[in-house]
């Protein structure tokens, strides 16, 4: 999915006054050897199997219509995608629930990184297994940036604990990061462990080429962000002091897709 700002009003007026008004649904009823009645649903479908098939032509002679018709389908898109995600925090999900979501939805993880990525590959083996089939290291997500830095991504639940509910001492103020959390944490730097060691074997492979594990980033999604101040205090503090492993919870990520519908509506 990509940000194509939508032409202003005033554009799209002045192109429909330099020519004719375009009428996707017009002879529809011809479409097809029957003449019967079509419900709304199949109208729309034959609708867009038009504008598709005229594409060339409707990106000469209306330029600015097509842009429009453009932003407005990835707004559309966007906003059902929230929906979804929006709909499913609100239950309680397995991890291979929400990684089946994000293989449909890849689009909302290329959020969590400021340069463009792309996806090398999803439960990829950082470490392959031994002869028995045992002792593989399998993470969730492997990216490339435009450069040689490659990303590793791990996926928990939305109720994945961050910080223990109980003080680490009584009055302190202090939250020890829940094992939850920590194991998530040591988890993903294994993996990247894992990937730098068995590099000699991985570097063959087409879609690392060029590529060095050197600076692997890590990710991880968990959970979402206590409402207590001092939980989300000590959470804040826990993640902060990582510097090679960045943290972002469920609610955050979905905020960030919600701020990115927002300014394509601008």
């Amino acid at each position: 999915m990509t940000g194509i700002p939508a032409p202003s009003n005033s554009e799209i007026e002045t192109e429909s006054e330099n020519t004719n008004e375009l009428d996707f649904t017009s002879g529809l009823d011809r479409i097809g050897p029957s003449h019967r009645p079509m419900d709304a649903a199949e109208v729309r479908r034959r609708a867009v199997v038009k504008v598709r098939e005229d594409l060339p032509a409707l990106a000469v002679e209306h330029p600015l219509t097509l842009m429009a018709l453009h932003a407005d389908i990835e707004r559309v898109s966007l906003q059902q995608m929230i929906d979804s995600y929006r709909d499913m925090l609100a239950q309680e999900l397995s991890e291979n629930i929400w990684q089946k979501f994000f293989d449909q939805n890849i689009f909302i993880l290329t959020m969590l990184f400021c340069g463009p990525v792309h996806l090398v590959s999803s439960q990829f083996h950082a470490q392959p297994s031994g002869i028995r089939g045992t002792g593989a290291q399998i993470g969730d997500y492997l990216f490339r940036g435009a450069g040689q830095v490659l990303s590793i991504v791990e996926i928990k639940r939305p109720s994945t604990p961050l910080v223990q509910k109980r003080e680490y001492r009584r009055g302190g103020g202090v939250h020890a990061p829940d094992s939850e959390l920590s194991g998530a944490v040591s988890q993903v730097l294994y993996q990247r462990h894992s990937l730098q060691t068995a590099w000699g074997i991985h570097r063959d492979d087409e879609a690392l080429a060029d590529s060095r594990p050197d600076n692997t980033r890590c990710v991880v999604i968990a959970g979402t962000l206590p409402v207590e101040s001092k939980l989300l205090r000590s959470f804040e503090t826990f993640r902060c002091s990582y510097k090679d492993v960045e943290i972002i919870t469920f609610d955050e990520l979905l905020r960030k897709l919600e701020l990115f519908l927002t300014h394509l509506a601008e």
